[in-house]
């Protein structure tokens, strides 16, 4: 008899998925708080409905930013050029007429491109597409205005926020005050030429439309026995049509929510599937609204965030476990092996600088700041499978994540026949077998160990550049103590099928995932959210990278060290915390008679 997993496999349908994509493609670009939007959250719930699915419309106020329209005219020294160009979520509209200075060249945008140059009062071009971190430094060194460019003909829209969903407070202080358009590849080297042969005057009009808006998010749920539960989501609003970004995604999970109710009265734990608005317009605002409204029901029962973005991609043939966790790699990994038979970490290995966090040795498939990661402070692991097109690809473009890495991300060129029916059938399989799994697991395939391995290759880098300016010996011994412990746990229940010790064993991943995740993961508290600004594990150590570089007799270094102490302080409790809730597991008198 096939397992439940196969058999949701032979459920998937390519003309259901497909129905679904054409019809939200249909629609055009979905703006968050938008009629396009209703429509769009109409398809997806008369369909659940259709397949008698619960689920459930949240209407929350979200703060949303829309780039209207954008141009840039060029004064050079051959005369006038007028460059097509699209705006930036969250970038300041013009005047009338636009804002008129001389442009500067500052490379990539990097702090090294505005060496040695008076950028106050004029725009900057910079030869990446436009991020927080870019549009920040241009603002930073006085610049009106910023005109990033992709690495080809199409024209990206993107959005410059740091700020991690709706603001809170002041926040809105650290959005970029600047005006910012977006150009082609193409466009940018003619602009690069005409600058070669003399001073270049830009004129940059733009209109964003930033404002509360009424959004839409709508959550199905499958029911399992026990009240613990896996959390899905994708993303519904788009960039123009957005065929693979992330209208597959949709499709992919409402065929889930499709294929998976068969299977409601078998599994042990329950499933929700949401469709994310704000994620485009809002930096993940409706992600990050469902982390903060259902909070505590989150921290007490969530298993694990299986995030959908960008799946069935024309050309995308390797798959890239991304945005996983230390605790559940492992299994994410075998598991697309097994299904799919495709290659994961070996030949997709240079596809991991997408995203790439900001560590040494801890694993590059981690998550990185992005893909709606609005749960670490929760603790709530982490685990995604993206299908992506090869390195040598003639569609791939190094500077895109999404779209399976493909250059029409984000432009108007993201239409229908960029979308494989068969790949994003394949993908649909692959992520119904993995939840099916650990919806039904007796013991869930969490290992513990391995998140103290990242805490250890973490402090391994921490402690490398410190030197002799910090001391990191006792927290090794703590982490070590701890992944020791989390191993003899692994080999006491190598087997375990008894009900009640399994769900207690899953219980303690679950506070074990709770107490390690916020602090290996974010610096701010857990119940804040770091801004979009890279990542790296421990974060909250990160000034121990620069300690030894600082005069240790000076204020800034004896700062630096209390700062430090402090924090790793805080790690420390956490590693003995954890340490113990294994240590009370492992004394159960069942676990013990089970050893015996």
């Amino acid at each position: 008899m096939a397992t439940l997993d196969a058999q949701a496999r032979d459920l998937v349908s390519p003309d259901h998925l497909m129905e679904t994509c054409k019809a939200l493609c249909a629609i055009g670009e979905k703006v968050s708080g938008t009629p396009q939007e209703e429509k769009a959250c109409k398809v997806l719930t008369d369909a659940l409905t259709a397949a008698g699915i619960s689920h459930t419309v949240h209407r929350f106020q979200s703060y949303i930013s829309h780039p209207v329209s954008a141009a840039l005219a060029l004064k050079t020294a051959e005369g006038g050029m007028d460059i097509q160009a699209v705006g930036v979520a969250f970038g300041l509209s013009t005047p009338k007429g636009g804002v008129t200075a001389p442009l500067v060249d500052v490379g990539d945008g990097t702090e090294a491109g505005y060496a040695g140059k008076d950028v106050a009062g004029k725009i900057v071009l910079v030869g990446k597409l436009p991020t927080p971190y870019n549009a920040l430094l241009a603002a930073k060194n006085g610049a009106l205005g910023m005109v990033s460019m992709s690495a080809g003909k199409q024209r990206h829209k993107m959005i410059i926020t740091p700020v991690w969903g709706t603001p809170e407070f002041d926040q809105t202080s650290a959005i970029p005050k600047l005006h910012v358009v977006s150009i082609s590849g193409h466009d940018g080297a003619r602009i690069r030429e005409a600058m070669a042969k003399g001073p270049v005057t830009a004129t940059l009009s733009a209109e964003v439309e930033t404002s509360w808006r009424e959004v839409r998010l709508p959550v199905a749920e499958i029911k399992g026995r026990e009240p613990e539960f896996l959390l899905v989501g994708a993303h519904y609003c788009s960039w123009f049509d957005g065929s693979t970004d992330n209208v597959t995604g949709d499709a992919c999970v409402l065929e889930l929510a499709r294929v998976l109710k068969q299977f409601e009265g078998k599994l042990r734990y329950g499933i929700k599937l949401a469709w994310w608005p704000g994620h485009s317009h809002g930096r993940y605002s409706g992600s990050t609204w469902f982390a903060d409204t259902f909070h505590a029901d989150l921290h007490a029962h969530a298993i694990v965030y299986f995030n959908i973005d960008s799946p069935g991609v024309r050309g995308a043939t390797v798959y890239v476990p991304r945005h996983q966790m230390a605790e559940v790699s492992t299994f994410n990994e075998a598991m697309t092996k097994e299904i799919t038979g495709w290659t994961t970490m070996t030949s997709s290995k240079a596809q991991l600088a997408i995203g790439k966090r900001g560590d040494k040795y801890v694993s590059a498939t981690r998550p990185s700041r992005a893909a709606d990661q609005s749960f670490w402070g929760i603790g709530l692991s982490s685990m995604s499978v993206y299908s992506m097109l090869t390195p040598d690809d003639p569609d791939r473009d190094p500077n895109v994540g999404g779209s399976g890495g493909a250059w029409w991300w984000h432009s108007e060129h993201e239409t229908i026949d960029k979308v494989d029916p068969a790949i994003l059938a394949q993908d649909t399989r692959l992520y119904a077998s993995i939840l099916l799994r650990m919806a039904t697991a007796d013991v869930l395939p969490f290992e513990p160990q391995a998140m103290a391995q990242d805490y250890l290759d973490a402090l391994r880098e921490y402690r490398e550049e410190a030197g002799s300016a910090f001391d990191f010996a006792a927290a090794e011994k703590a982490v070590a103590t701890l992944k020791q412990r989390a191993e003899t746990l692994r080999d006491a229940l190598e087997g375990a099928t008894d009900d009640a010790l399994t769900a207690a064993a899953n219980r303690l991943f679950l506070r074990l995932t709770r107490v390690l995740n916020p602090v290996l993961y974010q610096d701010l508290p857990g119940h804040l959210h770091d801004p979009a600004l890279g990542s790296r594990a421990l974060p909250s150590l990160k000034a121990a990278l620069t300690i030894a570089k600082l005069d240790p007799a000076s204020d800034t270094a004896r700062f630096a060290a209390a700062g430090l102490t402090r924090r790793l302080n805080q790690v420390l409790v956490k590693v003995q915390d954890a340490t113990a809730l294994i240590d009370d597991f492992l004394a159960r008198p069942d676990l013990a008679n089970r050893a015996a």
